[in-house]
């Protein structure tokens, strides 16, 4: 047994010695020649620990520069090849509710009288409502009276809005919704679910996951025979030589619309509006795109480039990522824990579905917090907690800024409806574009190219390695006890 025990470290060390002695690294052998003096040995001990120092040092800041700096924007200035979209439009009529279909729902559920006219009033100021307005919802004991009749929840405030709102995209009349731009192609519109209820959105880059039927039913919209009878076109483009392109929304009915002007990759932002009008309005925008290299969403992670693409969602409550839709989970978190519920314009199709707020927690709750939530942080900070809310870039935008607004005076007599229109007279001659500056190819050639400065290691040097302390050793143990 003594003697096994004194062999078993001397056919570990004999065998160390045979690697050191064969090895393709450089100065390994010099530590066990035997003719060199201890001083040598010393000498070429430390080289060789200094070189393996740095070497692992010079690989691990490769490493680091994979994961932390291996994409960057940069920016681009042939602008005579660009196609670059223009923005997007987000129309919300102020008259929400269709006459008919509450003049239907009223007669089935036997409401009449005052009791229509007040609840006509509370369901459009509902759907009217958001961080701004909730305090003008009307509110009474016939309201209460009438919603517990109804065996309407705060959670079906939603569902009952969207089936007394008539979605105009279905309307057989061509002129609704959209405009020609150039006698025969039509922009696409869908209804949306916004911060600020059902509106209409044009020229958008989002997929169909982005709309109202979606949000809150969880399915794709129907079909829609009207828009397949026309020529329809999805997103609008133009290039540098073109001077004017435009596209109008029209054919809205209503007393006045409120319109947003924002990215074709994002959604709009409840509190970066035009204002009401009765008129509608002609934006006159810039727009600077943020494109991306084709491959980089394939060599890299979200936590690489610092951004999502669309599908790349990590939200609860929506099935697609932007920036701002991000910001909009944020305020629903926020919202839940201040207010202890939801307003009842967001998603909820989830596993475990939020409190929605009923409306007199609408009117008491959220008026007092309104620029909190909207803002997301608070100047003097009343709050025990801050609002933590980080949101990723979306890796496909575009920056745009309104160089002017103008009324569309007479509009509405000439046309016979209101809406906005957008109208590209200058193209940008700057673009930016998220690109891979360090692959994982240039990262392999990197620690391989220090592995070779400082030790003269190679692949062969490691599949040696690995082939002497695998399958070499047991040989060697074998043949030992033999």
């Amino acid at each position: 047994m003594t003697k096994l025990n004194w062999r078993g470290p001397k056919i570990i060390l004999d065998y160390i010695k045979l690697y050191f002695d064969n090895c393709c690294i450089h100065g390994f052998r010099y530590i066990v020649k035997p003719m060199l003096i201890v001083f040598e040995r010393l000498l070429w001990c430390a080289l060789l620990v200094v070189s393996i120092y740095f070497c692992i040092n010079v690989c691990l800041s490769s490493v680091d520069r994979y994961y932390t700096k291996s994409t960057h924007i940069g920016l681009e200035r042939n602008y005579h090849f660009w196609n670059t979209t223009l923005p997007s439009l987000t129309v919300c009529p102020m008259q929400r509710l269709n006459d008919s279909l509450f003049s239907s729902y009223c007669r089935a559920n036997g409401i009449k009288g005052q009791d229509k006219t007040e609840f006509w009033n509370f369901m459009e100021n509902l759907a009217n409502s958001t961080y701004t307005n909730f305090q003008n919802i009307p509110g009474s004991d016939n309201i209460d009276a009438i919603l517990m009749n109804l065996g309407i929840k705060p959670e079906q405030y939603m569902e009952l809005i969207y089936n007394l709102t008539f979605d105009s995209t279905y309307e057989p009349v061509e002129k609704q919704r959209t405009r020609s731009i150039d006698g025969q192609v039509n922009i696409h519109v869908r209804q949306v679910l916004t911060e600020y209820g059902l509106c209409y959105l044009g020229n958008t880059k989002l997929g169909k996951e982005y709309s109202s039927r979606y949000l809150i039913f969880g399915s794709y919209p129907e079909y829609n025979k009207y828009e397949h009878s026309r020529t329809l076109l999805q997103v609008q483009l133009g290039s540098f030589f073109e001077k004017d392109v435009s596209f109008t929304l029209l054919g809205f009915t209503s007393i006045a619309i409120d319109s947003y002007i924002h990215s074709a990759f994002e959604v709009m932002k409840v509190d970066n509006n035009f204002g009401y009008t009765d008129e509608g309005v002609v934006y006159d925008p810039e727009s600077e795109e943020i494109t991306a290299e084709e491959n980089l969403e394939k060599e890299t992670s979200i936590r690489q480039r610092k951004c999502r693409f669309h599908h790349e969602s990590n939200l609860t409550h929506f099935p697609i990522y932007t920036r701002n839709i991000c910001q909009q989970e944020c305020r629903i978190n926020l919202a839940y824990r201040i207010c202890k519920c939801i307003p009842h314009f967001y998603p909820n199709r989830i596993s475990k579905p939020k409190t929605v707020c009923d409306y007199k927690t609408l009117k008491a709750c959220f008026p007092k917090h309104a620029s909190f939530f909207l803002k997301l942080y608070e100047e003097h900070g009343k709050h025990e907690k801050p609002a933590t809310c980080y949101c990723e870039q979306s890796c496909l935008d575009a920056v745009v800024t309104t160089k002017s607004a103008l009324p569309m005076i007479g509009s509405k007599q000439l046309l016979g409806s209101i809406g906005s229109a957008i109208s590209m007279k200058t193209w940008p001659q700057n673009r930016l574009k998220r690109q891979v500056i360090f692959s994982f190819s240039d990262l392999l050639v990197s620690i391989g190219g220090t592995a070779g400065l400082f030790l003269g290691f190679s692949v062969l040097g490691l599949v040696e390695f690995i082939y002497f302390f695998t399958m070499r050793l047991i040989w060697h143990i074998v043949g030992y006890k033999i």
